[in-house]
């Protein structure tokens, strides 16, 4: 049986020490359905991660995960060694940024931006363009979940083949992610309204930047509560920031907070009115915004990175600045129309299903079918 090679940063939980799980990121969905594309091809994944403790092997959902520790700062090093330890055909699922060397032959994804910042140093953004350029010129593909990347690379580097970017946003499940009877009339339950926040807490995903947005919410409704459905990193900064707001809130009632498993997220869409997606900078085509689409949830996102090849400002949802004003006001807007939620819920719905999930397992399925009939048989 050949074996697809997964190298990646994050997919069980390495920064917890709970091996046994999968990290509630995007970046993990990503890579458990891609690992289901390869077993469907009858080929055999293994995944290559790192470790922020100890070295592990562990098997999750039949595919084999290995974490290897590494020195902090030393990511490109980390990446070589996993791809001197992985056999077969192998896909570089992140870190793309950094200058790895790769192996002939392999491919390469690029999840979306990450320096689309105006506090990341022009020095450090130069790095990264000169990274991107080793990539381009070594990877026989990358993968861009988002238009946003192919315009870089088309703009930073040079390349004759112009399919060596190939265009394959994220996808949802529109079979499973349905609309609820909620979603569906947006009519407020004897409780209020409320509002999913379903991103990981961190700060590139706008947490701080939601944080205060619910200031301004809770304060003028009284009828209103924000769920927080993500995963934190227990020992960090945020964490810490967002418990002790929470603990110390004056409406900390209204103000939830859960990590939710991949197959229970249907439950917080289900009981949703409003998704907010509040990211600041690094943002593929988000999972999270396509799921809520699918369920029938308004959404309001902000301009960054691949949600703008989602929503179309007024269309399917709202569109605003990454700022806490512009999304506040865009929630308070929408709560009090009912028919522009209809709206929103209708053609978020038609939105997602341009996205299905089988369409995107038909491609991968080509991606690689084609790299492989290109590799040298084996001796």
């Amino acid at each position: 049986m050949q074996t697809v090679s997964i190298l990646t940063h994050s997919y069980v939980d390495g920064y917890n020490r709970q091996f046994k799980r999968l990290f509630g990121g995007g970046l993990e969905r990503y890579i458990r359905e891609l690992c289901g594309v390869i077993h469907a091809m009858g080929l055999r994944p293994v995944v290559h991660q790192l470790s922020y403790f100890e070295p592990f092997r562990t098997s999750f959902e039949g595919t084999e995960v290995i974490g290897y520790t590494y020195e902090l700062g030393k990511v490109a090093a980390a990446f070589e060694r996993m791809a001197e330890e992985a056999d077969g055909l192998l896909i570089y699922a992140s870190c793309l940024w950094h200058p790895i060397s790769f192996k002939p032959g392999s491919i390469g994804i690029c999840h979306g931006i990450n320096w689309d910042h105006g506090s990341v140093l022009t020095s450090t953004k130069d790095g990264i363009t000169s990274a991107f350029r080793q990539a381009v010129q070594q990877l026989d593909r990358i993968v861009s979940v988002d238009s946003h990347f192919q315009t870089y690379a088309r703009a930073m580097c040079e390349f004759d083949d112009m399919d060596k970017i190939i265009l394959l946003p994220n996808s949802v499940d529109t079979a499973s992610y349905t609309p609820s009877k909620n979603n569906q009339t947006n009519q407020p339950r004897k409780r209020g309204y409320r509002v999913l926040v379903p991103r990981r807490l961190s700060y590139e995903r706008g947490v701080i930047t939601m944080m205060l947005a619910a200031e301004q919410l809770l304060q003028s409704r009284s009828d209103l509560v924000i769920e927080f459905a993500g995963e934190l990193v227990d020992g960090t900064n945020i964490a810490d920031a967002f418990r002790l707001w929470h603990d110390a809130h004056p409406a900390k009632k209204r103000i939830e907070q859960r990590a939710y498993s991949m197959d229970e997220m249907r439950q917080a869409y289900a009981g949703a009115d409003i998704a907010v997606i509040p990211t600041i900078f690094s943002e593929g085509t988000s999972l999270s915004c396509l799921e809520a689409m699918s369920c029938g949830v308004p959404v309001v996102a902000t301009n960054v990175g691949g949600l703008n090849d989602l929503v179309i400002d007024g269309l399917n949802g709202r569109r605003v600045p990454p700022n806490s004003a512009a999304i506040a006001d865009a929630v308070n807007g929408l709560l009090d129309d009912k028919p522009l939620r209809r709206k929103f819920s209708k053609l978020g719905r038609e939105t997602a299903l341009a996205f299905d999930s089988s369409r995107w397992r038909d491609s991968w399925t080509a991606v690689i079918a084609k790299q492989l009939e290109a590799r040298p048989a084996a001796p």
